[in-house]
């Protein structure tokens, strides 16, 4: 059975940006860096939802997966349940146009950290992906 794969008019686009990628800082001494495609910029923006913690940003306090609060607790299976369904929670309400192909969470025994390993893609268009890796540690904060 055929598939339809729909683009975003503007990743045809290749000299028009779409957003700001994360870290902002450009390579080579530019002041930003941009996303070119609306995949980056979907990534760039998982990223910013899960690094970000409740009340962090104006007039959204409940945005954010605050997996920052997870660091000092039980490091048990409850616990990894917990953060992987306010993860999957989060991308439903705050980006419901990204689909979670693959999510592991991952906790340290020895220090407090969490590791977070997903991979996404558009809702739209599940043939391309993007994975982000994130170690969570009381210095990101």
């Amino acid at each position: 059975m055929p598939t339809d794969i729909r683009l975003n008019a503007l990743d045809l686009a290749k000299d028009r940006a779409i957003g700001i990628d994360l870290p902002i800082f450009g390579d080579y001494g530019s002041a930003i860096k941009l996303n070119y495609t609306t995949l980056d910029q979907a990534a760039a923006n998982a990223k910013n939802l899960l690094l970000t913690n409740h009340g962090e940003r104006v007039m959204l306090p409940l945005f954010g997966c605050n997996l920052y609060k997870s660091l000092f607790e039980n490091k048990t299976e409850i616990l990894v349940d917990t953060v992987k369904t306010t993860i999957e929670d989060q991308f439903e309400y705050w980006l419901p146009y990204i689909f979670i192909n693959e999510l592991e969470v991952i906790t340290d025994q020895d220090y407090n950290k969490l590791f977070v390993s997903i991979t996404i893609s558009l809702k739209n268009n599940q043939f391309d992906t993007r994975s982000i890796q994130l170690e969570i540690t009381r210095a990101t904060i």
